[in-house]
């Protein structure tokens, strides 16, 4: 997520007033399947509504900006998308809009020579781990916070442009030969020492994640363009996000694993370390029906390898580096890695055990929360205990509505196909 060597003690806190949803569901759902929810909410509401995850402008930061905990100050990318999610049930998209232009602010326009490189974190008073991107998530940031505020204004113009160039940056730099992208290391993916990603040499690693990230990139600017009426932008990434769908199933599934597998740019092989990126393509919707069965049974639901008794694992049991006590990625249970990883087993006819893990790692936080008045970054898999980094607070929040979106059938940033 951030660089593991900064472990800066953090304080909970959310925003307050917050409107939980109550998803629809039948009585036999809601007496077999406990919901931790309910208490995490309680507890939440009842620890007190400090406001420090949205900080005021400051320095570089010209808006209001989102943060993962009090303590930190910088604004982060794919932390900002998914806390912003979470608070868009309260009605405050608002922040996530504002977030998305602190970026926009360093991606500027091509008259200004920039070749849309926008830096990761951003803080007051400068940029952090250059010369790392921004992951590809601004133009999913910027579609979801349009659609949760129904309004698309504050994208015209400069804005607009602006996103544009970021994607530019991945095409212009990020993509190799065979039409996929390198992440520049595992931090710059936010899974910071993820086994199956170089860091020396960087630019190596054709990446599972990245083109998913990358392929809903394009979906959302498709969406963004259409309310702009801009009907040639809008083919045009269709088109592209249609393009790398199709090499994502071309060049990175394994028939023989039933996996995809990133890829080393310099040799073409595959690199075969099981990590729970290569699951991404079901949130994405981006896996065909039978590879999606078939990567699902043989893997991801393999109790002996991710799909462990108190969450499921970031990198398989079976991986030489396993290590589910202080593995970081490398086996620990994250809240965002689970999140993604069962709405995307709703989206292939797994709903029960999409509950179940919802179910069991919104129990970790309640237990936690009730031990200790806080939460980790990330926990055991095997044994539940907590693994990193005490009092975390950032995309956990969506563990608030979790449990009632996997009951629903609904992922509130599903980026669909064409209409």
């Amino acid at each position: 997520m951030r660089n593991a060597r900064r472990t800066v003690p953090l304080v909970l806190m959310l925003v307050a007033g917050a409107v939980w949803s109550s998803a629809a569901r039948t009585p036999s759902q809601a007496q077999s399947t406990p919901d931790p929810s309910v208490r995490f909410r309680q507890i939440i509401e009842r620890m007190g509504a400090t406001r420090e995850v949205v900080k005021p402008p400051s320095g570089l930061l010209k808006y209001d900006y989102l943060v993962p905990s009090g303590p930190y100050f910088q604004l982060f990318d794919w932390d900002a998308y998914f806390m912003g999610v979470a608070l868009s049930y309260d009605h405050q998209a608002r922040y996530l809009a504002s977030s998305v232009r602190n970026f926009l602010e360093y991606a500027a326009a091509p008259a200004s020579g920039s070749n849309g490189y926008t830096p990761r974190i951003i803080a007051p008073d400068g940029f952090w781990s250059l010369p790392e991107m921004t992951k590809p998530f601004l133009a999913q940031m910027s579609l979801a916070a349009s659609e949760s505020m129904r309004n698309y204004w504050w994208l015209r113009g400069d804005n607009y442009t602006r996103l544009a160039r970021t994607l530019f940056f991945w095409e212009n730099v990020r993509q190799t030969p065979d039409g996929l992208f390198v992440w520049f290391n595992g931090d710059e993916s936010g899974v910071d020492n993820n086994p199956a990603v170089s860091w020396e040499p960087a630019e190596t690693t054709e990446s599972v994640d990245l083109v998913c990230y990358l392929v809903r990139e394009y979906r959302a600017m498709a969406r963004i363009a259409r309310a702009l009426e801009k009907p040639e932008d809008e083919a045009k990434y269709w088109k592209k996000a249609d393009a790398l769908a199709r090499l994502l199933n071309e060049k990175m599934w394994s028939e023989a694993d039933a996996m995809y597998f990133n890829i080393d740019r310099r040799t073409g092989q595959m690199v075969k370390i099981k990590t729970w990126t290569a699951f991404v393509p079901l949130w994405a919707e981006l896996a065909p029906p039978d590879r999606a069965k078939a990567t699902i049974d043989r893997h991801l639901l393999n109790a002996k390898e991710f799909w462990g008794p108190r969450g499921m694992r970031t990198i398989a049991a079976t991986e030489p580096l396993y290590n589910p006590k202080s593995g970081y990625w490398r086996g620990p249970t994250w809240v965002i890695s689970s999140y993604l990883v069962t709405h995307g087993l709703v989206k292939y006819g797994y709903q029960d055990k999409a509950l179940e893990e919802a179910t069991r790692v919104t129990q970790l936080l309640v237990d936690d929360l009730e031990a200790t008045g806080g939460m980790n970054e990330n926990y055991n898999p095997d044994t539940g205990a907590p693994a990193a980094n005490t009092n975390f607070l950032s995309w956990n929040l969506l563990a608030c509505h979790w449990i009632d979106e996997i009951r629903a059938r609904r992922d509130p940033i599903a980026i669909l196909q064409k209409p």
